[in-house]
């Protein structure tokens, strides 16, 4: 069965129609069912809660008995239905989420660029956009203005519309005789016009709007990182937030707080603020002296389940907030995939909606059928398995010779949970990854500031075996000097960004924020062998541990022992021999991308993720923001194997690589015949170039594969001939 044919029956198979009133199968648990990326909540005057799910392009409702019910679009992603049942129109990439006194819904249409409305019959409208990305219309009627990736929307108490216009910098008003204005912002991005009319103002990027019980406005400016607050005689000042990106201020004044990137903001009947803290992964709240404090989150991301204490509960990019009938707190817990409830009396937290796994499928399947989501590291084992983290999707996954998904570590939900238990019940999230010659699996699992190094071995058990949140690698790095510490457990408060693996077990590790590599042994050693730790380039030909380097990304070891270090920020690769002598072998320093069939020592490189030696001796680098592979061949001289430098796209299957697009690749492998297989993140796929030069599509079909019972499909159709 050709793809294309494949994707029509997911479609025509798959895909639920719901009604107004329940899904076409039943309403189900909403604790049982992946409710994937969410984008907006809402709670009805009933109390039913109404949820923007982004990635299945549907407004799901979960009644009070906790049942989730799909009520508003087909799951498609386009635009249709205007006039008609909200259950039969199509929406594409819905976000913020309203409801009027009357009950009539309202949906942020988003990558349509528009507002659409659903009355109390279930029937569908535009009430404003129409449907071009852009900025106009202002003073006449909102249907036919143009807006730009609308993303919050709220009705007052008198039925005025206001909708955060994202794109455009601006937040716009649609009053009841459907006329549409500008109320906050110019149209410049940017942070300006505090205690001055609004219009006068510059906002960045308007995400979340709330009104207060006065009609006061209050605006998540994203891009400001702040909450702005329009009165009702439309001047606008800062409440929270001084712009800072990182996370400082609790039990202060607002404004001179920091948060980090917030979405969506929630005012209750008591002037108390609640925002969704995104990228401090915090809800904090500004009662009505204007002192902010945590009120959920812990500031690590990693699920640690419910609670019954809110700032010991961990939340991943919280996008969303709002209050419920009894004046309970709800969240996005986006990235955790659950909505959660704070009950404000009992500090207790819960889980109303979604089992915390992303939308994922093709396991038992052909591998081009699967969905995948940035796929990152990759290997190949002794029998020419291909095995490779499916990050998004927080597994490691085996394509077998014959073209056969599966996964063998992760259970989806995103974590470091699970160790000397069965891998596949573990919560992982795997970036880099290498087998050693026993097929055993070591890959880096990073947590919030600490990485972890985790195995599996060949009995499918998973442990922890390095982190940096021990205090004997913390002591590694600063007796780094001497090269030593002889414990027997390590890790770091830095980042790994890559690993390797010799022959004798020893385990190599690129310390990219010490600007280091360090040597673990099968007994516990740690030794730095490589950089002072200063963010320089000195050193070659002395010894590597007087060198520096700039973000050492990538690591390799080649057949004799010698060690390679892609010097990312100083453009540069660097060769460590067997006796500790650094030098550079290709790179000018240049961060450019030139010098193809010349020396690798006078070409320029960019962005360099990973290198890997083939089975014929030679050093092949990946270049993922310049879309392409490069090898360095045994004479020295430096060639482009796959993609067109500089150009991204997802093109060229059936021929030759370097005449084919990738897009952002991760990581390389070659299996034991020399094929080479490519994670092509940017495009959800693993691409194989065969020993002639030929580029396929091994796995990811640049769709959402197929989901469990009950589940909607999205489908895109892409890269058809």
């Amino acid at each position: 069965m050709t793809p294309l044919k494949l994707n029509i029956l997911i479609l025509l198979g798959l895909l639920l129609v719901p009604a107004w009133g329940g899904a076409a199968k039943g309403p189900v648990k909403a604790t049982k069912v992946s409710i994937s990326l969410v984008d907006g909540i809402a709670v009805a005057p009933n109390g039913d809660i109404y949820i923007a799910r982004h990635g299945h392009n549907l407004i799901s409702r979960i009644d009070q008995k906790g049942m989730l019910a799909d009520v508003v679009g087909t799951g498609a992603s386009g635009h249709s239905g205007d006039g008609g049942p909200a259950a039969k129109a199509q929406l594409r990439v819905p976000a913020g989420l309203t409801f009027d006194a009357d009950g009539n819904l309202y949906i942020a249409d988003r990558d349509n660029h528009r507002v659409r409305k659903v009355d109390k019959k279930g029937i569908i409208t535009t009430v404003a956009g129409n449907g071009t990305a852009g900025f106009s219309g202002d003073g006449g009627p909102a249907t036919q203005a143009s807006l730009n990736l609308p993303s919050g929307v709220v009705v007052d108490k008198k039925g005025n519309l206001y909708i955060a216009d994202r794109s455009n910098d601006r937040v716009r008003m649609v009053n009841t005789k459907g006329i549409i204005q500008t109320i906050a912002g110019n149209g410049h991005e940017g942070y300006h016009g505090d205690n001055m009319p609004a219009l006068k103002a510059t906002l960045d990027k308007p995400f979340g709007l709330a009104l207060d019980k006065d009609n006061n406005l209050y605006i998540a400016d994203r891009g400001n990182n702040r909450i702005r607050k329009v009165d009702r005689s439309g001047m606008i000042s800062t409440v929270a937030g001084d712009g800072g990106y990182y996370f400082i201020g609790d039990n202060g004044p607002a404004y001179r707080a920091s948060i980090a990137g917030p979405t969506d903001v929630a005012v209750d009947g008591k002037g108390n603020i609640y925002i969704a803290d995104r990228n401090n992964n915090r809800i904090r709240v500004v009662n009505k002296l204007g002192m902010i404090r945590t009120l959920m989150g812990t500031g690590q991301q990693d699920y640690n389940g419910d609670s019954e204490l809110a700032r010991e509960t961990n939340l991943h990019l919280p996008f969303g907030v709002a209050l419920d009938k009894n004046g309970d707190l709800l969240v996005i817990d986006r990235s955790h995939y659950r909505i959660r409830k704070l009950t404000l009396k009992g500090n207790r937290v819960t889980t109303v909606a979604g089992n915390g796994v992303k939308l994922f499928g093709g396991d038992g399947g052909p591998a081009q059928g699967a969905n995948i989501e940035f796929p990152h590291g990759i290997d190949v084992d002794s029998k020419d398995n291909v095995i490779f983290a499916d990050k998004a999707h927080y597994r490691i996954r085996k394509i077998t010779p014959q073209g056969i998904i599966s996964t063998i570590v992760g259970n989806g939900i995103r974590g470091n949970i699970g160790d000397g238990g069965p891998a596949l019940k573990a919560s992982v999230f795997p970036t880099r990854m290498r087998l050693n010659h026993k097929d055993e699996i070591f890959f880096i699992s990073p947590s919030g500031f600490i990485s972890l190094v985790r195995k599996v071995n060949t009995q499918g058990i998973i442990d922890e075996y390095i982190t940096t949140s021990d205090a004997d690698y913390q002591e590694a790095v600063l007796t780094s000097g001497s090269g030593a510490s002889s414990k027997s457990e390590i890790t770091v408060i830095s980042q790994f960004s890559d690993l390797a693996l010799d022959k004798k077990g020893n385990l190599y590790l690129a310390d990219r924020i010490n600007h280091q590599i360090r040597k673990f042994s099968p007994q516990g050693k740690i030794t730095t062998i490589a950089g002072t730790g200063e963010f320089n380039y000195f050193g070659d030909g002395g010894p590597a541990t007087q060198a520096a380097f700039r973000d050492p990304a990538a690591i390799t070891l080649d057949e004799a022992g010698n060690l390679y270090v892609a010097d990312a920020a100083n453009n540069m690769i660097r060769k460590i021999d067997t006796q500790g002598i650094i030098s550079t072998i290709a790179g000018t320093g240049k961060h450019q991308d030139s010098g193809d069939g010349g020396p690798a020592l006078k070409a320029s490189l960019r962005s360099i993720a990973s290198l890997v030696f083939s089975p014929a001796g030679e050093l092949h680098i990946v270049e993922t923001n310049t879309h392409h592979i490069r090898k360095i061949k045994k004479d020295g001289t430096i060639v482009t194997v796959a993609g067109r430098p500089g150009i991204q796209g997802n093109f060229g299957d059936g021929g030759p690589a370097t005449k084919a697009m990738l897009k952002q690749p991760a990581d390389i492998a070659f299996d034991s015949k020399g094929n080479m297989y490519i994670t092509d993140m940017g495009n959800n796929s693993i691409r194989k170039v065969d020993t002639k030069g030929i580029i396929t599509t091994l796995a990811g079909s640049g769709v959402f594969g197929w989901g469990s019972d009950g589940e909607h499909v999205e489908i895109y159709f892409a890269n058809f001939p």
